[in-house]
């Protein structure tokens, strides 16, 4: 684990813990945890409270002011899984709740986790339910986004028992910015515990503006999908199946029909077949954003974005394959 700064503002908070539930918060947008905190401590009741631990890599001596209840730490690594071991360690409940700073927990978010949990013993841990806030203006595809509110086991909403986390050695650190949150899920299910849902235990998660290249730099955050399979393969078939989304492996197929046309000396139908593959980014395009004068950038982002992220993608793929030495590519 990276070096870490001190805890920051443990104050008047810290003397009304019960010492049952620590949330942990991993934050890298200093604009946005001021929004989550004021959503998450509107949460707690005196017969639920939780001590609120925020691990972030920016100053954060002025929002330790504003909020003394917290315990702030400064860590310098940027990996989101060794903020959130960190503050793991520093934690005092037995049951540890993960959340987003891009996430505005909603009333009884705590609650009802704790509720769940003190009902189904044989449980390691309870995800609960994301709604993605609806803004008609927003920079991003929202349909896309909403993938976001399917169950899964994201650690933006998410419990677990302690002894659960520390049983497995907590979030392997090697996932930086993704796939930490599967592993972790995986390797509990794979001690034979189980992960139960909460639908009652909701988050907000947020508008981000400026999303413009999110395709692609998802495509790139999949070097971390060969060290996932390394680890749990029969799960990782089962669950995710394949790194290569059904879109993006249409336009590799297209990609390497022009590159067989080409070579075997087609170059008029290469050409037609390359303007066929920018014409299926378009489709997928207006198919993610829907079609509207004032979505036309991103739809032309998009449309380059889906004809170059196989090669980003595949890319990806084999150099994660090398730095973790697996064999994953389809």
């Amino acid at each position: 684990m990276a070096a870490s700064g001190g805890a920051i503002g443990k104050g008047p908070m810290q003397a009304v813990v019960l010492n049952t539930i620590s949330v942990v918060i991993a934050s890298h947008r200093p604009g946005y945890i001021a929004g989550c905190l004021d959503g998450l401590i509107g949460t707690g009741t005196t017969e639920c409270a939780a001590e609120i631990i925020v691990v972030a890599d920016y100053p954060v001596e002025h929002l330790a002011k504003e909020y003394p209840g917290v315990q702030w730490i400064y860590m310098a690594d940027t990996s989101i899984s060794a903020k959130r071991n960190n503050g793991i360690v520093r934690c005092g409940g037995s049951i540890v709740g993960f959340t987003d700073d891009d996430c505005i927990p909603c009333a009884g978010w705590i609650e009802n986790a704790d509720a769940f949990l003190r009902i189904h013993d044989e449980c390691a841990g309870v995800a609960g339910q994301t709604i993605v806030q609806r803004v008609e203006t927003a920079s991003y595809p929202l349909r896309e986004f909403k993938r976001l509110e399917l169950r899964g086991w994201r650690t933006n909403n998410i419990f677990y028992r302690k002894r659960d986390l520390v049983d497995v050695g907590r979030f392997d650190e090697r996932f930086t910015v993704q796939r930490e949150d599967v592993d972790l899920a995986f390797s509990i299910l794979a001690k034979g515990r189980n992960i139960g849902y909460c639908s009652d235990s909701k988050v907000v998660h947020r508008h981000r503006n400026n999303e413009y290249w999110d395709l692609l730099k998802n495509c790139r955050n999949r070097r971390f999908d060969p060290l996932l399979y390394k680890k749990h393969k029969s799960a990782y078939r089962k669950t995710i199946g394949s790194p290569l989304p059904p879109g993006i492996s249409l336009m590799l197929t297209l990609h390497l029909v022009v590159a067989v046309l080409w070579c075997a000396e087609n170059p008029r139908i290469a050409c037609a077949a390359a303007v066929g593959s920018v014409g299926y980014g378009m489709f997928l395009s207006v198919r993610r954003n829907g079609f509207t004068l004032k979505k036309f950038g991103q739809i032309v982002r998009d449309t380059v974005s889906y004809f170059i992220s196989p090669y980003v993608l595949v890319a990806a793929l084999l150099y994660g394959n090398v730095k973790f030495r697996s064999f994953l590519l389809f």
